[in-house]
């Protein structure tokens, strides 16, 4: 039998039902969080918090719980589960009455954990190859920095990606800028710079991303700046980091070869370094 935590309670995963008034299968009204955790122990903990707090401001959700409190309820569904190496996943949605203007911004939360076998962080050995796509844009504005509830811009990519045998595509904002991959931040090595979007272009303000830049601005030169596609196919390196992965090394994009991944070796170790 699975549990997992809706509001403080602990309830079988096979038993949860959902409302016809749930905000967020209706409107999409909140946000998640997908957390990695090895021998139950949560990687990363303070940065995604941080990121629930600025989430919850962000769209005027009352969300109460203390970071010791979440993280004792996240550590209790794992322990219940037996599940030593995994993810968690946190919904908060808006719980409230009302079509699109609710009545009141009292939030709900789900916690539900996934098993699995990774003890470590592991960088892919047969490379990415990813491409660009065009069919839509995702917005230069704070919303875009947050994990909504409403991914379609995400899932239409993830599906052109497939259909087209990519492992991945990259994503364009409104001012036709590259900022992210449809599951993870972008990183390009080149001339002895590493360049990353910055949030103001509408990334996701990932919380590997957060890691990724501390660790690497004590050994190389970091620019967050604006990228365009000319960079993506100049660079030597390109990277994708996101909290469930960590690092993965891209060998091709848009049929241009790309066999350094120096800079991805050297970031798995040391995020292997904190756990």
């Amino acid at each position: 039998m699975k549990y997992s935590i809706f509001n403080n309670e602990i309830v079988k995963s096979n038993e949860i039902v959902l409302s016809e008034t749930n905000r967020g299968f209706l409107y999409g009204d909140g946000f998640f969080e997908s957390i990695k955790f090895f021998d139950s122990c949560l990687f990363n903990f303070k940065n995604h918090f941080e990121r629930i707090i600025f989430s919850s401001s962000l769209l005027f959700l009352e969300f109460d719980l203390s970071i010791l409190a979440l993280e004792n309820l996240i550590l209790k569904i794992i322990n219940l589960n037996k599940i030593n190496n995994g993810t968690v996943k946190v919904i908060v949605y808006r719980d409230s009455s009302g079509k699109y203007l609710p009545n009141i911004n009292k939030s709900s939360f789900h916690i539900i954990t996934y098993n699995d076998s990774n003890t470590l962080f592991t960088l892919n050995n047969e490379p990415l190859k990813i491409d660009l796509y065009k069919d839509n844009f995702k917005a230069a504005t704070s919303l875009s920095n947050i994990k909504s509830l409403n991914s379609l811009l995400y899932i239409l990519a993830s599906i052109y990606a497939k259909n087209n045998n990519f492992d991945d595509v990259l994503i364009i904002n409104s001012n036709n800028k590259i900022i992210e991959s449809t599951n993870s931040n972008l990183f390009l090595f080149l001339d002895d710079v590493i360049y990353t979007s910055p949030l103001s272009d509408g990334c996701v303000d990932g919380t590997m991303r957060r890691l990724i830049l501390d660790i690497l601005e004590k050994k190389y030169k970091v620019s967050i700046k604006s990228i365009s596609e000319s960079q993506v196919l100049d660079s030597s390196e390109i990277f994708l980091t996101n909290s469930i992965s960590g690092v993965r090394w891209v060998g091709s994009y848009r049929n241009y070869n790309k066999n350094n991944r120096s800079v991805s070796s050297y970031l798995i170790d040391s995020l292997n370094a904190l756990i």
